[in-house]
């Protein structure tokens, strides 16, 4: 009997997944967390799912409504997770402890699918941003709740910075390419997560965080501004060269005589964020009167570094995706960089820990102040600066298996 011809929609010699639209969904995760939503193409996502793009549009209308899939699947996959963890009254340790390890192993399930609704929440459908919304409030008011029976001395707003920072610290593998073992990361993230929930905080921290003196008034330096301010609020695809122009006070042609597109303008933005990461960390050691004091004054920089231009940071991470390969690995190496000299202060504060443990406790207090301190309301420097310090240093290795050393 001759084969039977394919079906109208499948190319000849792919196989037809069994599940077209979870195996789409799936491409389109990998896509987005690695491209960012304007950055991939429906016809690569399509290939990735081993199918054609006809039939791709068969299932989603569109790309945002691919995106609010995506997204839905994401937020229900974490609250299952947590509502599978038992109340626990009376016990709030216990079962803050429990829910943190419910969430950093569905994290760690997912490392390398970063959080998609952070960062491309505008490019949702009303209905999908207020599902993720919903569930996202319901996780926060849970853990917001332990930490308050926990502590009960604290403020409200003292209570929620602690709950973002606990969700910062738990999802900060999918940031970066450290590696451990799971056995490792799972207990080395939640004991972090509750070192930074026992943290000490400032009792009156002050009321402004701002850094005096003058910027730069160029007119290089004054587009690189205005274009971080409009990268990190609307997206690298949704700013054009004329929002830009408007926004300094120069017709388009002026822009493109300090820059030839936007894409480089892009570029030194992003080369200038990591610039001023490096920055703040040779602020810190010259500052510092010792060697005990290292820690403190590299944490303190980088929040003021945070706290003074939130628009550079968030543009750094909202945006990275979009530049081409070779840009996106320099500043990876960059990174890695300045991560490697917080880990050697670190280490030197404490021999007992693991290196590549270290590396994932500054990458969790790093996006800790950055998480706190990067948004429509901040928390204070001195509060995010002692959370970051409290991961650093606080974090107990109890249940933390040690790294073997490497033969040969």
């Amino acid at each position: 009997m001759p084969p039977k011809p394919p079906r109208a929609g499948v190319p000849a010699g792919r196989v037809r997944p069994p599940d077209r639209r979870a195996h789409i969904v799936a491409a389109a995760t990998i896509g987005f967390s690695e491209h960012g939503f304007h950055g991939t193409k429906l016809s690569e996502i399509a290939d990735s799912a081993g199918i054609s793009a006809p039939a791709l549009y068969r299932h989603f209308a569109n790309k945002s409504d691919l995106l609010g899939a995506v997204v839905r699947d994401m937020s229900a996959r974490v609250q299952a997770a947590l509502a599978a963890v038992p109340p626990q009254p009376g016990a709030p340790e216990a079962e803050l402890t429990a829910l943190l390890d419910a969430y950093v192993a569905n994290v760690l399930a997912h490392r390398h699918h970063s959080d998609i609704y952070r960062w491309e929440w505008q490019s949702l459908a009303e209905p999908d941003r207020e599902f993720a919304r919903g569930l996202r409030r319901e996780a926060h008011r849970r853990t917001r709740g332990l930490i308050a029976g926990l502590r009960p001395d604290l403020s409200r707003a003292q209570c929620d910075a602690l709950t973002d920072a606990v969700f910062a610290i738990a999802s900060s593998p999918g940031n970066h390419r450290v590696t451990l073992p799971r056995k490792i990361i799972g207990p080395l993230l939640r004991n972090a997560a509750l070192a930074a929930v026992h943290a000490e905080l400032p009792a009156n921290p002050s009321a402004s965080d701002s850094v005096p003196g003058l910027t730069p008034n160029g007119r290089r330096e004054t587009i690189l501004t205005e274009s971080v301010v409009l990268f990190a609020d609307r997206g690298f695809h949704d700013v054009t060269v004329e929002d830009i122009a408007a926004a300094v006070g120069l017709p388009p042609s002026g822009v493109y005589r300090h820059f030839p597109s936007k894409q480089a303008i892009l570029t030194a933005a992003l080369h200038r964020a990591s610039e001023r990461t490096t920055s703040a960390i040779s602020a810190g050691l010259a500052q510092s009167g010792g060697r005990d004091e290292a820690l403190v004054r590299l944490a303190e920089q980088y929040t003021r570094l945070c706290v003074a231009e939130p628009a550079i940071v968030t543009a750094y991470r909202r945006c990275i995706g979009t530049l081409d390969e070779e840009q996106r690995a320099q500043l990876r190496r960059q990174q890695r960089t300045n991560v490697d000299e917080w880990s050697t202060w670190l280490l030197d504060a404490r021999p007992e820990v693991p290196p590549n443990a270290a590396r994932f406790l500054v990458h969790a207090a790093l996006d800790a102040i950055t998480d706190l301190t990067c948004h429509d309301h901040p928390t204070d420097a001195a509060t995010a600066t002692a959370i970051a310090l409290a991961v650093l240093r606080e974090t107990s290795l109890e249940g933390v298996v040690r790294e073997r050393p490497v033969r040969g």
